[in-house]
């Protein structure tokens, strides 16, 4: 489905309480070792990794569609030179001031649709869910939370952008961040997802040429450490379809919430 994915660099579920404060951004890393380019840096590789699984259930925007479910693949792995959570991929830049530049790949896996998913969509052709998104990302580490920001691109399915603010807070074995972000979608992408071809065109569904637009999303994540080792995941949140989107004579919704739940157990 596509719509805003919480979040970006970026909105994700965190691994542990541990791990919930390295993402957001409330400790700055210090020191000569952690400023710089990777490639020169001489700080020590040390290497952490999980696994998990999840699922995800959010409204669709598309008229009929109803809620969608997907399974979450919760794999994580994180050295000196990549971070991979589920299915992002970045291959880290260097780190100046608390400010951290990556190389982003990202898996599209449920984007989409198939004509018979909704009766809107009789008659039109198959979108294709499958996609690969690279580009640059960058994430800004203070006191007062995590600024990030990335920008995509994907072939025939045009660019995406986003930007994503977080906070966490610990309360014992709880973490609580919640979150707000936009995405910037361009015409190409709206135009694939959501328009509509003059040869798919009919009575109740008129040509539509998509246009870019931007998407707004008001969140939150609670991470319960179980043990040392095993946490707990939940984002629930909504989001704020761009006009770009909604003037689609496909889609009947303006607002779409999702939540997510998941286990993760980390290795080390």
């Amino acid at each position: 489905m596509p719509v805003r994915r919480w979040c970006v660099p970026l909105v994700l579920f965190a691994l542990s309480a541990g791990t919930a404060r390295a993402e957001s951004g409330d400790t700055v890393p210090t020191g000569a070792d952690d400023s710089g380019f990777t490639v020169l840096s001489n700080a020590t590789n040390v290497t952490h990794w999980g696994l998990g699984a999840g699922v995800g259930l959010a409204q669709s925007p598309y008229k009929g569609y109803g809620t969608k479910v997907e399974p979450l693949p919760l794999v994580y792995f994180d050295d000196k030179w990549l971070h991979v959570f589920g299915t992002t991929i970045d291959v880290k830049v260097g780190s100046w001031s608390g400010v951290s530049v990556a190389l982003r790949g990202k898996f599209s896996i449920s984007d989409g649709y198939k004509q018979s998913d909704a009766p809107i969509l009789n008659g039109m052709q198959d979108r294709n869910g499958s996609a690969f998104w690279y580009g640059p990302a960058l994430a800004w580490r203070t006191a007062f939370g995590t600024l990030s920001a990335e920008y995509l691109v994907g072939g025939n399915k045009g660019e995406r952008a986003s930007l994503d603010y977080r906070k966490s807070f610990d309360f014992g074995k709880f973490s609580l961040t919640p979150h707000a972000g936009m995405d910037w979608l361009s015409a190409k992408y709206v135009d694939y997802y959501y328009g509509v071809l003059p040869f798919e065109a009919s009575a109740a569904r008129p040509a539509y040429a998509g246009k870019a637009t931007w998407n707004a999303s008001l969140g939150a994540s609670v991470n319960y450490k179980l043990t040392q080792h095993q946490s707990i995941l939940l984002d629930a949140g909504v989001s704020h379809l761009g006009s770009g989107i909604t003037d689609s004579p496909l889609v009947g919704k303006r607002f779409i919430p999702e939540v997510k739940v998941g286990y993760v157990y980390q290795f080390k």
